[in-house]
């Protein structure tokens, strides 16, 4: 029998699911790796590290079976930026899309226009995550090595390199640089003028079930694999989105992990007039529409560890929080954690209680946490809603929302059912099915819902979405009452950087 291995490249781990020739998952493995944040707003990863715990994964996936690895196909985290020098050899780390660096980049591009001409050309939100604006602050504050890059690349492009030695990226990918053009899906003449390269120094654009090549013989006897075919793959936001079967408009994709995001699929390119979702070329049928969160889980892991302690657990703080009714008495939390995307689009963005009275305990407090959270994905998807309509459900992964109380708060906030799925790793699975594609084991893209199950469907509660249509509206003009301060807040935080370390 033949073998596929689906592959999820994370921003703090890299996950792989070993599938047989029928699309059975068959084991799974998953290999950490750190982030690195020695300066302010700092997020990058080491490569190699990366490339490191890739072959722990496939080794030990392919040592499972004792038949072929027929392919080896791709999801991967966006916005990633690599710079290769003439000889191909690491000059940078990888600065990942949780980098907030090219911050000042990105209000100078306002100013000027640019910002609004990447969005109009490239489909690509204003914000510090996108490698346009990392390439600019790289020649603006490290000349010296940016002239000495000959080669730019994310994360996933570089891990083919390696295994193959070519230099490829998929459309989806492409299209998360800020340097795709929306309508030729090619690289921009305007915008890589911009950032002073050109189009031979970024990687062959591809389609995401393009075989880009065998895997080089060196790593073929050290993995044990033989003529194993390297499936270039695509961005995990895509794959997440068709991996649990949302194809079209009529559906959203929710994801929510550490952070979380609201996708869906168009047959056109749509653009919002205020830039407030991404449209991401997949290609020339598919555009990835959605908004990408900063506060998901994260902020939940934050509250357990303060409103309880690190020694209570996530049911523990679930099961605070299902004590009181919907709307937390009227306790409303701004989960700005960590700046935010999607969608208010603001790195200086933070956190705050608005409402709290003497009268409110910690239960009130935990409900408020979740509520905003999920108040916050709402906010996300209503530029979406705007222009595309509002969809007849929307399908929920992620290790947020494994509860039945989370679920339920989704579907009376979203007020629409809410769909669950038996397979969470929608990721690998769908890499695993590009694979199916480009091996011609399966024939269209439809038919991936053949292997997508339905576990159940939570309908709004007419009681707590009347109480939660009553609060949105309040916590909407909040998001933006308070937005005008988070420059000044910022600002104090970073010129005081040892009050977080000192206790009285």
């Amino acid at each position: 029998m033949k073998y596929i291995i689906g592959m999820d490249v994370g921003t703090t781990a890299t996950k792989g699911t070993l599938y047989d020739e029928n699309g059975q998952s068959i084991a799974e493995m998953q290999q950490g790796y750190p982030l690195i944040q020695d300066k302010v707003d700092q997020a990058e990863e080491d490569p190699n590290l990366i490339f490191d715990a890739v072959q722990d994964v496939i080794f030990t996936l392919a040592k499972k079976v004792s038949g072929e690895i027929a392919a080896i196909s791709w999801s991967s985290q966006m916005h990633s930026l690599i710079g290769l020098d003439e000889n191909k050899q690491l000059l940078t780390n990888s600065i990942t899309w949780a980098d907030n660096r090219a911050e000042y980049v990105v209000e100078e591009a306002k100013s000027s226009g640019l910002a609004q001409q990447i969005y109009e050309r490239a489909g690509m939100p204003i914000h510090p995550m996108a490698p346009i604006y990392k390439l600019i602050w790289l020649k603006q504050k490290h000349e010296e090595l940016y002239r000495k890059v000959k080669y730019w690349l994310g994360i996933k492009e570089y891990l083919i390199f390696r295994l193959t030695g070519k230099m490829a990226i998929d459309i989806s990918m492409a299209a998360g640089t800020g340097l795709l053009n929306l309508q030729t899906l090619t690289w921009d003449p305007e915008l890589l003028r911009a950032v002073e390269i050109d189009s031979e120094q970024l990687p062959e654009l591809m389609q995401p079930v393009a075989i880009v090549g065998t895997i080089l013989p060196e790593y073929s006897q050290k993995l044990n694999l033989h003529d194993t075919q390297i499936v270039l793959g695509a961005s995990d936001g895509y794959l997440s989105t068709i991996g649990i079967g949302v194809l079209d408009q009529h559906s959203y994709a929710l994801n929510v992990g550490t952070s979380g995001a609201v996708r869906t699929i168009t047959r056109q390119p749509v653009l919002d007039k205020k830039a407030r979702f991404f449209c991401y070329a997949v290609d020339e049928k598919q555009y990835l529409l959605g908004g990408p969160v900063n506060n998901g889980g994260i902020s939940f892991a934050w509250a357990k560890n303060v409103i309880l302690s690190s020694e209570d657990t996530a049911e523990d703080f679930l099961n605070l929080a299902q004590t009181v009714p919907a709307g937390s008495a009227g306790l409303l939390f701004l989960p700005y954690l960590g700046g935010e995307r999607a969608p208010i689009w603001d790195a200086n963005a933070r956190g705050s209680f608005v409402g709290l009275t003497r009268n409110h305990t910690k239960p009130q407090m935990a409900r408020s946490v979740l509520e905003g959270i999920i108040f916050n994905l709402l906010g996300a998807s209503h530029a979406l809603t705007e222009n595309i309509g509002k969809p007849k459900a929307i399908r929920i992964t992620g290790g947020f929302v494994k509860s039945d109380f989370v679920r339920q708060m989704l579907a009376d906030v979203f007020n629409v059912p809410i769909v669950t799925l038996n397979n969470d790793q929608s990721g690998t699975f769908a890499a695993m099915f590009l694979a199916r594609l480009a091996l011609g084991l399966s024939k269209d893209m439809a038919e991936i819902n053949d292997y997508i199950n339905e576990e159940r469907i939570y309908f709004p509660q007419e009681k707590n979405v009347q109480v939660y249509q009553e609060l949105l509206p309040i916590y909407n003009d909040l998001v933006h009452s308070i937005q005008e301060h988070y420059e000044k807040i910022a600002k104090f935080q970073s010129m005081h950087p040892e009050l977080f370390n000192k206790t009285l």
